[in-house]
C-alpha cells in the first residue's frame, strides 16, 4: 500500500477545487480519503503558490515538493485489508455477521487488530 499520489491526481485534486468541488466530493471522485485531499488542500495553500501554477508544474517538481503519503504502510494493516478483501464476497451471504469473521480473522493473524 503506502504510495504516494500521482502528479496528475494532485493536478486532479487542484482542477476540481477550482471547479468548486467540496474536499469530500473530490475524495469521492479520486477514491481517495477525505484527510488526503484536506492535507493536500493545506500543503497547497502553504505553499503560497497560485493553484493554477501548481497546475503548470512538471510532474517531478509536483513528487518533491508535495511529498505526503496517503495510504498505511503496515504489514499487519495489510493482512487485515487482504483479509476484508476475501469477506467481502461472502457478506450477502446468508448468516453473515462481522463477529463470525473477525474470530475468523482472528486465528488466522499473529497479530490481530482487536473487534470494535
Amino acid at each position: 500500500m503506502a504510495n504516494k499520489l500521482d502528479p496528475m491526481d494532485l493536478k486532479q485534486i487542484v482542477t476540481l477545487h477550482l471547479d468548486g468541488e467540496s474536499n469530500c466530493s473530490i475524495a469521492n471522485i479520486l477514491g481517495i480519503s477525505r484527510k488526503a485531499v484536506n492535507a493536500y488542500m493545506n500543503l497547497f495553500k502553504a505553499s503560497q503558490m497560485p493553484l493554477k501554477d501548481l497546475l503548470e508544474m512538471k510532474d517531478a517538481s509536483l513528487r518533491e515538493f508535495f511529498p505526503i503519503k496517503t495510504t498505511i504502510k503496515n504489514d499487519r494493516f495489510d493482512r487485515l485489508m487482504h483479509y476484508f478483501e476475501r469477506t467481502k464476497l461472502s457478506r450477502h451471504a446468508p448468516g453473515f455477521t462481522l463477529q463470525y469473521h473477525h474470530l475468523e480473522y482472528e486465528r488466522s493473524d499473529p497479530e490481530p487488530y482487536s473487534y470494535t
